[in-house]
């Protein structure tokens, strides 16, 4: 008789995109499809977490869509000393509502969250200790929220080194990865700005009228907050292809969110483009499951 191979699930970091995460867990569970192990960098950790804590899809799903401009912003609130916006005390308290204590290595289902030290650079997979504290490390957004102390390491959020952990799920011992990438394409970022005047423009400045930018090739200039998420969105997408490269999954899940792209404040149809990713790539799942036993 043949052991069934252990199934993982690479959960990618995405920011809102990471309804997504959801949907295809939706998906997998109602074709029974369970995942032996489950690792999720910044928001897959949360949602990866969460789910493995035992914490229901439906009650993730009341919370996703449920999630508005004041809540988020209530985890926000600045603070002192002055190493990141927010302490981050909002998100541990609202995961522990949810979790309460519950330790990793506690967890019916075996779960890593990545995060990254900031001093190495080097990505860090906790695999035990709180999971709240955990999830708060490895969704800790550099200048977002202050960096997290964690068995000597200071770690601040997955996506830096490691936005989507494939290498993580082989070592914990799965033999199937089904990967789930909801990062952001720079090419569906689109940037806009102050006109920017030409010479004789600026020569003739407030007797033309410069148009304002448009999809046709008109030049503006970017706002600095355009220019700094564009930035981490290259970075984690290239940064995130290489490991793909280096460690290819054996399915690759990637929903597409051009028809409403989420946002904290509005999931939009976040969790239909999981599902939907996760109905396309399940005939390949359920194949590499029923002949693995």
């Amino acid at each position: 008789m043949v052991a069934r191979r252990k199934i993982g699930l690479a959960l990618s970091s995405g920011g809102a995109r990471g309804a997504g995460h959801l949907g295809v867990l939706k998906v997998l569970a109602e074709h029974g499809v369970e995942p032996d192990v489950i690792v999720g960098s910044s928001m897959g950790a949360e949602v990866g977490g969460l789910y493995a804590s035992g914490v229901g899809l439906d009650a993730m799903e009341k919370l996703w869509r449920s999630s508005s401009f004041g809540r988020v912003f209530k985890t926000l609130f600045p603070t002192i000393p002055w190493s990141g916006w927010s302490s981050g005390n909002g998100i541990t308290r609202f995961l522990k509502d949810l979790i309460g204590d519950a330790s990793i290595e506690n967890l019916s289902v075996p779960f890593a969250a990545v995060a990254t030290d900031l001093r190495s650079g080097q990505p860090h997979c906790i695999t035990d200790g709180s999971l709240a504290e955990a999830i708060r490390a490895s969704v800790s957004v550099p200048g977002l929220f202050r960096p997290v102390w964690m068995d000597g390491h200071l770690l601040i959020d997955g996506g830096v080194s490691n936005p989507l952990p494939v290498d993580v799920v082989r070592d914990l011992g799965a033999d199937v990865v089904v990967a789930v990438d909801v990062l952001v394409d720079p090419n569906e970022v689109r940037l806009s700005g102050i006109p920017y005047l030409e010479a004789r423009e600026r020569a003739f400045l407030g007797i033309v009228q410069a148009a304002p930018p448009s999809e046709n090739g008109r030049k503006f200039h970017p706002n600095v907050f355009s220019v700094l998420f564009q930035m981490s969105t290259v970075f984690q997408k290239r940064l995130a292809d290489v490991h793909l490269a280096a460690h290819p999954p054996d399915v690759l899940i990637r929903p597409d969110f051009s028809a409403d792209p989420p946002c904290y404040s509005n999931v939009g149809c976040g969790i239909e483009a999981g599902e939907d990713a996760a109905r396309r790539a399940l005939p390949e799942i359920l194949r590499l499951v029923d002949r693995h036993g």
